[in-house]
C-alpha cells in the first residue's frame, strides 16, 4: 500500500508521465501516479505460480481474472497509504531497512545468498524486496498513528485472555526444528506423502530440494527462542511431538513443512510477564477492523482510474 504527498507539482509530473506513456502500457492511476500493465503482470505471474494457476488452461481464465483484480485492488491500496504517510512526514531510513533485512535474515536462519536464490524463485530481487520493507515501515508507521492510538485493550481483556491460555505463556521456552522450503517446480504434495509414509525422510527430501535455510544439514535450524517464532508457527509446532512432520503450509507463497526436533518447556510467566504478548495478539483483530475502515476512508479521497 504505497502513498505520495499529492503535492500539485507532483501531480503535474505524474499526469505529465501518464500522458505520455502508452495509454495501453497503464493499468490504472492513484492521485496521478501510474501503475503499468508491466509491474500487474509481473506480480499476477508470480502469484499465479504460486497457487498453481495456469494462465495457459481455459479452465484457469476464471481465477486468474479474479487474481488480477485482487492484486490490482492490493497495489492501489499500497500506493494510497505510502502517499498518505509521505504527506504525513512519515520517513524511514536506509539504515533501518537494512536492520529489518538482517533481523528477517536472522530469523529465518538465511544465508544472503539463501536468501536471494528464494527471492530469484519468486521473481524478485533484493533492491525489490527492500523497497517493499521500506514501504512496509512507512504504511506501518501511519497505520500505528492512524489506527493503532484508536485500539484499546483492556485489562479485564487480558486477564480473560490470560486465564484461559496461561498454559501457552512461558519464559525461556526455546524449540529445535526443521523446516523444507520447496521450489515451485517440486512436487511439494508427492515429497510429503513419501515422508508420512515412511518412503523417504525428512532430512532426505531438506539436502535434496529444500531451498530453506540449512539445507544440507537436514534442514535443522537449531534451537530458537519460542518467543521469537510467528504465532501461526507456535501453533503449528504445538500440534506435534518431537519427531512429527506438520502439514504443508505456505510461507511467502512457497509450500513449507516443519519437523519438531524438542521442545525445553521452560517456566511459567506471570499475568503481568505475559500481558504484552496478550495485548498484541488480542489487538490484531481490531486493528484489522479499523485498519479496513480507515483504507476505505482513504479510497473515498482518493482520484483512482482503473484502466484494465
Amino acid at each position: 500500500m504505497r502513498f505520495l504527498s499529492v503535492l500539485f507539482v507532483f501531480v503535474l509530473l505524474a499526469c505529465a508521465q501518464a500522458q505520455a506513456a502508452p495509454l495501453g502500457s497503464i493499468a490504472a492511476v492513484v492521485n496521478g501516479e501510474m501503475i503499468t500493465r508491466y509491474d500487474l503482470d509481473n506480480e499476477v505471474a508470480a502469484e499465479a505460480m504460486r497457487r498453481g494457476i495456469d494462465p495457459k488452461k481455459a479452465a484457469d481464465a476464471e481465477k486468474l481474472d479474479q487474481l488480477r483484480r485482487q492484486i490490482l485492488d492490493g497495489m492501489i491500496n499500497n500506493i494510497i497509504l505510502t502517499q498518505e504517510a509521505k504527506r504525513m512526514k512519515v520517513s524511514v531510513s536506509d539504515s533501518e531497512v537494512e536492520n529489518e533485512l538482517q533481523r528477517i535474515l536472522s530469523q529465518s536462519k538465511l544465508t544472503r545468498e539463501e536468501f536471494n536464490h528464494q527471492l530469484q524463485l519468486q521473481r524478485t530481487n533484493e533492491k525489490a524486496f527492500k523497497k517493499r520493507i521500506h514501504d512496509g515501515i512507512l504504511r506501518s508507521r501511519l497505520l500505528a498513528t492512524m489506527v493503532g492510538r484508536k485500539v484499546i485493550v483492556t485489562k479485564e481483556e487480558v486477564a480473560q485472555y490470560y486465564e484461559q491460555h496461561h498454559e501457552s505463556f512461558k519464559s525461556n521456552q526455546r524449540v529445535r526444528f526443521a523446516i523444507i522450503v520447496y521450489p515451485p517446480t517440486e512436487n511439494a504434495e508427492k515429497f510429503a506423502a513419501n515422508i508420512s509414509s515412511g518412503a523417504t525422510t525428512f532430512e532426505k527430501v531438506a539436502r535434496s530440494v529444500s531451498v530453506g535455510p540449512r539445507a544440507q544439514e537436514g534442514g535443522d535450524v537449531g534451537s530458537v527462542e519460542w518467543s521469537d517464532l510467528d504465532p501461526s508457527w507456535q501453533d503449528r509446532l504445538s500440534a506435534l511431538t518431537p519427531g512429527e512432520v506438520s502439514p504443508l503450509f505456505q510461507v511467502n507463497g512457497l509450500k513449507t513443512q516443519l519437523k519438531l526436533l524438542a521442545l525445553e518447556s521452560g517456566s511459567g510467566q506471570t499475568l503481568e510477564e505475559a500481558t504484552p504478548q496478550i495485548e498484541k495478539i488480542l489487538k490484531e483483530p481490531k486493528l484489522q477492523e479499523r485498519f479496513v475502515e480507515y483504507n476505505e476512508q482513504l479510497r473515498k479521497r482518493a482520484v483512482i482510474e482503473i484502466r484494465l
